[in-house]
C-alpha cells in the first residue's frame, strides 16, 4: 500500500509538471497568431434576403444592437404584407435610410422577430412619426451613405446624414 502511494504521488507531479510546460509553449505560440478579424465582413447577408445584420454583437450575447433601414407593417388593408419578410432582421444593405436602432436582433430567422423597441438620435425638433423613407424629412428617419457606415465583429458606426449625428 505505501508503494502504491508513492507511485500516485510521483505520478502526479510529473503530470503536473508536464501540463506547465505544455501550457508555457502553447502561450508562446498563440501570441503570435494573426488578427483574423480584419477578414470578417457583417455585411455579408445583408443583401437579397440574406436575413442577416451588419451591428455590433458577442457570440450569445443579450443584446443585438443594429439599425433598421425601414418599418413595414405586418398587415395592409387587412392582408399580409409580404414586404415585412424583406424586413426580418430589420437591414436591407439596398436601404439609404435608417428608422433607428433597436437591441435584438435574429440572423438568418426567415420571420419578423421579437416587436423591438426602437431607439433613434435626433437633432431639431422633436418628430414622434418614422415617416416614409422615399419623402425626406417626413418622419425622424435619416439618410445615410455606406461611405460614412463602418462594422467589425462586436462594432459598427454610421452617419445620420439628416442630424449630422455619428452614430456608434
Amino acid at each position: 500500500m505505501k508503494h502504491i502511494s508513492i507511485i500516485l504521488v510521483i505520478t502526479i507531479i510529473v503530470n503536473s509538471c508536464v501540463n506547465k510546460t505544455e501550457k508555457s509553449v502553447e502561450t508562446k505560440n498563440t501570441s503570435k497568431t494573426e488578427n483574423l478579424i480584419q477578414y470578417v465582413n457583417p455585411f455579408i447577408g445583408t443583401k437579397n434576403m440574406g436575413h442577416t445584420f451588419p451591428g455590433a454583437t458577442s457570440p450569445f450575447g443579450m443584446v443585438q444592437l443594429s439599425p433598421e433601414t425601414n418599418q413595414q407593417p405586418m398587415f395592409k388593408n387587412g392582408k399580409y404584407n409580404p414586404e415585412t419578410y424583406k424586413y426580418c432582421a430589420g437591414y436591407q444593405y439596398d436601404d439609404t435610410t435608417i428608422f433607428g436602432f433597436s437591441h435584438t436582433h435574429f440572423s438568418g430567422t426567415g420571420h419578423s422577430d421579437l416587436g423591438d423597441f426602437l431607439v433613434m438620435p435626433t437633432t431639431g425638433k422633436l418628430t414622434l412619426e418614422p415617416g416614409d423613407a422615399s419623402i425626406p424629412h417626413s418622419g425622424f428617419h435619416s439618410q445615410f451613405s455606406h461611405k460614412n457606415e463602418d462594422a467589425e465583429p462586436g462594432f459598427y458606426k454610421v452617419k445620420l446624414d439628416d442630424y449630422n449625428i455619428l452614430a456608434e
